[in-house]
């Protein structure tokens, strides 16, 4: 591609229907995708025996990490945190990124005391009068769900969602409870 810009083509990325443009598109899509991915999917987890410090592990498809970690320092910069990957891995100090090799799973911790407040969390925000497996496994794929705790809920929360939309319809209708205090006048 870069030739046939440099050679004659300049206008090249914008011919949608030429193979190099569409392959490169489907290529941009799959980073993008994968760095989306990788920040709705990454659970930082408390190292034991550490002051506040914080690791996660993530498998991603493609080389991101050094892209998608500047989005980890804005989001947690008030935490001590490392991100490791197979192929590279990351920390933030609260002051700069420093990046290293990869690492293994094993390198973070397999579960902190979070974990059942994100168990809580999905399991109150799961709504099983919108459940459509087809959607929610595009959404989340199943090789995420190993390393996301409240990805464990799922197959009981898709199995009872029938019972749970039958019982919701036939409880009877309830005015919504204000959930904003009232003023003193």
């Amino acid at each position: 591609m870069l030739w046939r810009l440099t050679h004659g083509e300049p206008a090249l990325l914008a011919i949608q229907t030429d193979p190099d443009t569409r392959r490169a598109a489907d290529l941009a899509r799959a980073v993008s995708r994968d760095c989306h991915k990788m920040k709705a999917f990454v659970r930082f987890r408390i190292v034991p025996a550490a002051d506040e410090r914080y690791i996660a592990w993530f498998e991603p498809e493609h080389h991101i990490v050094d892209r998608v970690a500047p989005f980890f320092a804005r989001r947690f910069n008030g935490m001590d945190w490392t991100l490791v990957t197979p192929e590279r891995s990351v920390r933030w100090n609260g002051d700069i990124l420093q990046f290293g090799p990869g690492g293994n799973r094993q390198d973070a911790p397999a579960d902190d005391d979070a974990e059942p407040l994100w168990q809580v969390y999905f399991a109150h925000i799961f709504n099983p009068a919108r459940l459509n497996p087809r959607l929610m496994q595009k959404e989340m794929p199943r090789r995420y769900w190993k390393n996301l705790p409240e990805a464990q809920q799922i197959p009981t929360l898709m199995r009872d969602a029938d019972a749970r939309v039958r019982a919701m319809l036939e409880r009877e209708a309830q005015a919504p409870r204000r959930r904003l205090p009232r003023r003193a006048d």
